[in-house]
């Protein structure tokens, strides 16, 4: 698309949308070296997966077996989640279950105990960070609005106030301890703040940069090996939109304030209808386009929505270098089977399709695709690229690194690229560019009247996000599961195996109801990826809303975004729950 002259292109993303809008603030140019290496988990005595159900979410790997060897060598693992996930089952973790969208409020809960039972190591967070005493004095009540008290978040996180005590105590006093952030706790509104208070926590029990322990950041953010990438001739004078609002940017145009007037869409490797949020407004979005073009190897929600579909190769058929999510060590994979059909690689189709645009030398650089793989590994930290491709993988000598460990050390000697040199817990910047308080508070949601459950569209064990979503695979056999609890369903004559309505303000989807004591009450559960299916309109069924056959849990979800990051809401989406038939 540079290469033509270019395009709106999409800024952000939706899975760590807010995360990665926020962590700039606290740890300026060095946020990309805040994680940690998976292996570090056996060092850690006490690990607190906070929304992080890491066995069926991967966040890379390699986490899911080291996490449960952290387990067999005495850690112990408590998983802060709505739903007694499949990772907390498995490592014997102790679940708190807490109400979807107020982390925040219960980690200043947790904070004020830490502070006011003497468990803090205020001189290790004081050390390393600007706002730790403003941000104390929030907690505390001594801003004037009260203490930020177990007492206080009960009725907001639904968690007994006692057992937040115990909790936070036991957090307190178990060195090294592990706080490792789901993208689930970002993935609500306001969710930009449970990531500056998962690293103020961190801080102030002094595990921050700890082996065995964590800054509390997102756990991939630490590079691998060096290897290339293919550049994307960069025109900074691209004009762009929030991922999220691409199906406002295409309806609204230059009159709803957005950058241009976009008449056609290039899709590559993306769901895009399906995965955004609105998808009742993303069909809309794409009816109202001029041209629309994709790379897909299955008819999806979204290719049905284009005008054209280019048969795209599969991760089988095609040559390439594997970048981990999480850890330091870098893939080679080599084709399984030769392309079939009409099948070909999304290289292959861009540089036919430049070469007939005029521009083919501009976009290859004159190279076929395993000469840039050669390229790539000839300029890389690799020192044997024939034995990377031989074995398939390359390990990098340190597997044990531990995010910002020498600043922990010794912050005077290894600054952080802030303005303070300090992680800034208070940022002057985060106030004037967001008009918020300087410091992480709590900001709850609006409420929506009319819909009293709150639901959460977390990831299949069986599936990733839409690949295999489709109801006639075997993924998605037996068609689309709401979990809520028993006490809920009673309340609504629901029984299990009954089909049911979700619906709210966007619109209603349908899945068949799962009872199960493993969600909190006031809490329903939806996994996210199946494929949108339209309610033909001449069936006369769900009038008046944007409906859906499929169990596609974006009908419900919204393309408004969290404040300031615009980053998507996914979780703690109000809905109502009735029985069909």
């Amino acid at each position: 698309m540079n290469a033509a002259g270019g395009a709106t292109v999409l800024e952000g993303n939706y899975s760590n949308g807010a995360a990665r809008f926020v962590l700039p603030y606290l740890f300026g140019t060095d946020a990309g070296l805040s994680g940690f290496d998976p292996a570090t988990l056996r060092h850690s005595r006490f690990i607190v997966l906070w929304g992080a159900n890491i066995l069926e979410a991967r966040l890379g790997t390699e986490l899911p077996a080291r996490l449960l060897e952290a387990r067999r060598l005495g850690a112990r693992i408590v998983s802060i989640d709505p739903r007694y996930t499949d990772t907390a089952r498995r490592s014997g973790a102790g679940w708190i279950p807490v109400r979807p969208g107020t982390d925040a409020a219960l980690m200043l809960a947790v904070l004020h105990v830490l502070l006011s039972e003497g468990l803090a190591d205020e001189d290790f967070a004081r050390g390393r960070s600007r706002g730790f005493d403003e941000l104390a004095d929030y907690v505390l009540g001594r801003d004037g609005g009260g203490p930020r008290d177990p007492a206080w978040a009960e009725g907001i996180c639904g968690i007994p106030a006692g057992e937040i005590r115990r909790f936070a105590r036991e957090y307190g006093r178990t060195k090294p301890a592990l706080l490792l952030p789901g993208y689930s706790i970002q993935r609500v509104y306001a969710g930009e703040d449970p990531f500056r208070l998962s690293v103020a926590l961190q801080l102030a029990t002094g595990n921050f940069g700890r082996l065995g322990g964590s800054t509390g950041s997102i756990n991939n953010r630490l590079p691998g090996p060096r290897v290339g990438s293919l550049d994307d001739l960069d025109r900074p004078e691209n004009p762009g939109v929030p991922i999220l609002r691409w199906p406002d940017a295409v309806l609204e145009g230059c009159s709803g304030g957005y950058p241009a007037d976009i008449r056609a869409a290039y899709v590559c490797g993306s769901n895009f209808l399906n995965q955004g949020g609105d998808v009742s407004k993303n069909v809309r979005a794409f009816r109202a386009l001029d041209f629309a073009v994709c790379h897909e190897m299955f008819l999806t929600p979204t290719a049905r929505h284009c005008d054209v579909v280019l048969p795209a190769a599969s991760p089988l058929e095609k040559e390439d270098i594997g970048i981990p999510w999480c850890g330091n060590w870098v893939a080679y994979k080599r084709a399984a089977c030769p392309l079939r059909g009409s099948a070909r690689t999304d290289y292959d189709i861009l540089s036919d399709l430049a070469h007939r645009m005029g521009f083919g030398e501009a976009f290859t650089g004159g190279r076929s695709e395993r000469d840039w793989l050669d390229a790539f590994l000839e300029d890389s930290d690799v020192p044997d690229p024939d034995a990377l491709r031989e074995t398939g993988i390359y390990l990098a000598p340190d597997q044990e690194r531990t995010g910002l460990a020498e600043f922990a050390e010794d912050p005077r000697a290894h600054p952080l690229g802030t303005p303070s040199g300090l992680v800034e817990l208070s940022s002057p910047a985060w106030a004037r560019d967001t008009g918020l308080p300087p410091i992480p508070v709590w900001r709850p949601a609006p409420e929506e009247p009319g819909f009293s459950l709150l639901l959460t569209t977390p990831k299949s064990p069986l599936r990733t996000h839409s690949q295999g979503g489709d109801l006639g695979t075997p993924a998605s056999s037996g068609g689309a599961v709401l979990t809520l609890h028993p006490r809920d369903a009673a309340a609504r004559g629901i029984l299990p195996g009954a089909e049911v309505r979700i619906r709210n303000a966007r619109g209603s989807t349908r899945a068949v109801a799962e009872l199960t004591e493993s969600i909190l009450p006031g809490t329903v559960s939806l996994y996210e990826g199946a494929w949108y299916e339209a309610v033909p309109e001449e069936s006369g069924l769900d009038a008046g809303f944007a409906s859906d056959l499929g169990g596609s849990a974006n009908v419900l979800t919204g393309t408004e975004g969290s404040p300031p990051s615009t980053a998507c809401v996914m979780h703690g989406i109000p809905v109502e729950v009735e029985r069909i038939g």
